[in-house]
């Protein structure tokens, strides 16, 4: 175990390194109730239209094939009347992250990589979440594109440490990151993601999404106490753009056999329906299509 990092001082070391702020607008947004009926909508669209940059992103993102609106919309209040709160609050929470993470490329880790996981688990999240008809899709959309957002934090706040366990995981065969890192230091980046949302002030259930993300075999069992919680522990085991073949895909088919059992067939819908959308969603985040689909990697 490093003595440098272990899991007694990993707050201490996140909370004195210059970590990057959340920005003012984000936070402002964030605060506000899910329930439009509950806020001045106002307090949601000045924050927005203070910042130009956020503001022409909500636009693109309302404009996006996403939603297929058959006239353009103009302005953020809207747009916010037409999709809801609870998604305007969540693109805006996780662009601002997602401007937040170190755009780097070192050794055996990209950082453009781990978005194209992230979108595809968020997207799986999002689907899947929609198919159990319980839970918030929105919450888990977020929580599965975030779960892993601690680990370019970690290779720049402390390259020396972590890096080879970034180099370990690429020479392995199929082993976990979480598993390497608990060896490692004690930890794992789920630890850090708890530390790092309460830092960011993100809203509770997702600092618990990105926690627990790890934990399937706790959740899976008991899924319709915690449906956002079961559908992104099942995104973290999804196949990564990196690899040619799906290490843990007997992993996933067991568990989700779980959620949804004599249903195989759902995975192969769920998948290509990712694949359709993937590009018009990568566009929002300047990201490049996977090589290899989801779909391709089913046996």
């Amino acid at each position: 175990m490093s003595d440098s990092l272990t899991r007694e001082n990993l707050r201490q070391i996140l909370v004195t390194e210059q970590l990057p702020a959340m920005p003012q607008s984000a936070l402002s947004v964030l605060k506000l109730e899910n329930d439009l009926a509950k806020v001045n909508i106002n307090d949601l669209v000045r924050p927005i239209e203070t910042d130009p940059g956020l503001a022409a992103q909500v636009l693109k993102f309302l404009n996006s094939s996403a939603f297929g609106f058959s006239s353009s919309i103009s302005n953020i209040r809207q747009g916010i009347a037409l999709v809801g709160i609870r998604i305007v609050k969540n693109f805006v929470l996780w662009k601002a992250v997602f401007s937040l993470i170190p755009k780097s490329k070192s050794g055996t880790f990209d950082v453009a990589v781990l978005w194209q996981d992230s979108l595809r688990r968020a997207m799986f999240a999002r689907y899947l979440s929609q198919e159990l008809k319980c839970g918030d899709a929105e919450m888990a959309f977020a929580g599965a594109l975030l779960q892993d957002m601690s680990i370019p934090l970690l290779l720049k706040l402390k390259p020396a440490e972590y890096c080879p366990v970034l180099d370990a995981l690429a020479k392995s065969d199929g082993e976990r990151l979480s598993h390497l890192e608990q060896k490692t230091f004690g930890w794992d980046h789920a630890d850090v993601g708890y530390v790092l949302g309460q830092q960011w002030k993100l809203p509770e259930l997702l600092t618990h999404l990105i926690s627990s993300h790890l934990e399937i075999e706790s959740i899976v069992s008991n899924f319709k106490q915690q449906p956002e919680t079961a559908v992104v522990c099942l995104s973290s085991l999804l196949p990564t753009v990196t690899k040619d073949t799906w290490d843990e895909q007997d992993t996933f088919r067991q568990y989700f056999s779980e959620i949804f059992p004599n249903n195989g067939r759902l995975v192969s819908l769920l998948f290509d329906k990712v694949d359709k959308e993937f590009e018009s969603a990568a566009a929002l985040l300047s990201l490049q299509t996977p090589k290899q689909s989801l779909f391709g990697y089913l046996d």
